[in-house]
């Protein structure tokens, strides 16, 4: 008998795999019309609820692969992916955009997705931004850091918006990234994935899928580690047998989930995992003249898109822990010692930079299956990069500050009187992604929807092409990059593939 097959037990009508904001949300418009459908999620991570999110970085990185950096074959960018029941929707500020009708334009009219209609699109939201509490924050709650920014982007003529926030209850702790301590964060681990066990769909953690064939899911289940909730499965090697299964894994996971399954499937593996994008992203900062509130408070209240359509890229407020400040600061020794030490009059920006999609930008797999993010920033991109930063640094100066370590600059720390000079201070030439790597916290694509099989994995209903029962349900769908943070964008998508999946059970 297969290894893999000695523990199989019942089967379900629905096996989703991944519990983060594409499979919990799937799972949610699935079960509500029905509660008598057979649901189980398959959840590689822990389940981690509010009591364990103990606000210590150290500590709180073990919630994310690989302490919360996937890192690229070239190492020039580290992908942050959750590991934890909720996935990333857990350990995410609760930033909440639309998708921008330009980009739905393209992927209606470039890859086939005519169901994203305006109609569909605004009142699916418009549902979606009302259970979720998504709303902009007021201004009492912007704390120093947003108002520097602010402050910054007026002086330089730039265009200001508020951002939208899915929060119901917000204490203003700033630790949003290691988890929420009081359940504010409406994300999956708080909102749709109570509900859907409340309808009684099982939740099936610590459970890492090895592959998966048609009607069939291959799992290792590990033990509870130790402060989590426990499952209700022993250790060991089980299969697990549905009508329909939903591949939900994230972006790093799904594509090699697909890649780990070519045995058991007749699909092609020629479009799997490519057309990856990243948003890249960078954060910077620089020291303000006195100390400010920069990690106490909301950290995110307020962005600017003045520059997405000349350059390609947003900027954002944002304010990071110690130690994953002292890994964007460029540099080491004593000149990097000496900035760290003035934490407490830092300033931050984060950069989001509108990649494309490329086909040789892809997760593929290693010899032992685990995902490879194999990524290279294209040389337009890198200009929209160093715009941004020239830009960031501008704004620094303007908002007051009086030096800044700068990835990209051939002069640091700059000050003040270097701003006439900052387009020669920070160059093309002088970024250096070795020295400096870029991060992600927005990975999409790998298992891009469309009518053309040629170019895609998945039709315009989510299922893969070439099989019968596989559908895929987050952010790997995406054709191209959405260019902003894309939770809606998710959930938008899942809604469309559940609601079709619920229709052609209701009619089997």
């Amino acid at each position: 008998m297969d290894q893999l097959s000695q523990n199989s037990v019942r089967d379900f009508d629905v096996i989703v795999i991944g519990s983060g904001v594409g499979g919990a949300t799937f799972a949610d418009y699935l079960t509500r019309a029905n509660k008598n459908i057979k649901v189980a999620i398959i959840e590689s991570g822990p389940y981690r609820d509010r009591s364990y999110f103990n606000q210590k970085e150290i500590e709180m990185t073990e919630i994310y692969f690989n302490r919360g950096a996937v890192v690229s074959s070239n190492m020039q960018i580290g992908v942050a992916a959750a590991n934890t029941v909720g996935g990333s929707s857990a350990v995410y500020t609760g930033v909440s955009f639309r998708p921008p009708e330009s980009v739905l334009e393209v992927w209606r009219n470039e890859f086939g997705l005519a169901f994203l209609t305006p109609d569909f699109v605004n009142k699916s939201l418009d549902e979606i931004e009302e259970e979720l509490s998504i709303h902009e924050l007021p201004e009492s709650w912007d704390n120093q850091n947003n108002l520097l920014f602010k402050k910054g982007a007026e002086a330089l003529g730039m265009d200001l918006k508020r951002l939208k926030i899915n929060t119901k209850g917000c204490q203003q702790q700033g630790f949003c990234n290691l988890g929420c301590t009081t359940g504010a964060k409406q994300g999956a681990l708080e909102l749709q994935l109570p509900s859907v066990m409340e309808r009684g769909v099982e939740l099936i953690c610590n459970a890492k899928v090895n592959k998966i064939g048609e009607n069939k899911v291959y799992c290792s289940i590990s033990k509870a580690p130790k402060g989590t909730i426990s499952s209700s499965y022993e250790e060991g090697e089980y299969s697990f047998t549905a009508d329909y299964i939903v591949v939900a894994a994230g972006v790093l996971n799904t594509p090699a989930i697909l890649l780990r399954s070519l045995s058991e499937l007749s699909i092609s593996k020629e479009n799997i995992g490519n057309y990856l994008t990243l948003h890249p992203a960078m954060n910077l900062n620089a020291v303000y003249s006195e100390e400010i509130s920069n990690y106490k408070g909301f950290p995110k209240t307020v962005y600017s898109d003045h520059y997405s359509k000349s350059d390609h890229f947003y900027l954002e407020t944002s304010f990071y822990y110690p130690g994953l400040t002292a890994k964007n600061i460029p540099g080491y020794g004593s000149l990097h010692s000496e900035f760290m030490k003035e934490y407490s009059k830092m300033m931050s920006i984060l950069i989001l930079i509108h990649d494309k999609a490329e086909k040789h930008n892809r997760i593929s797999i290693d010899k032992k299956g685990n995902p490879q993010v194999n990524y290279i920033l294209d040389p337009k991109a890198k200009e929209s990069l160093v715009k941004a930063i020239q830009v960031s640094t501008k704004l620094f100066f303007a908002a007051g500050c009086t030096k800044a370590l700068i990835p990209g600059s051939n002069k640091n720390p700059l000050v003040k009187e270097d701003m006439p000079l900052i387009e020669k201070y920070i160059t093309t030439k002088d970024l250096n992604f070795s020295y400096s790597p870029m991060s992600s916290a927005h990975p999409q694509g790998g298992a891009r929807m469309g009518d053309d099989p040629s170019v895609s994995v998945c039709d315009t209903k989510g299922k893969v092409y070439g099989t019968k029962s596989i559908y895929v349900c987050d952010a790997a769908l995406f054709p191209t990059s959405v260019q902003v943070n894309p939770y809606e964008t998710i959930m938008l998508l899942a809604k469309h593939i559940a609601v079709n999946m619920r229709n052609e059970i209701a009619n089997s």
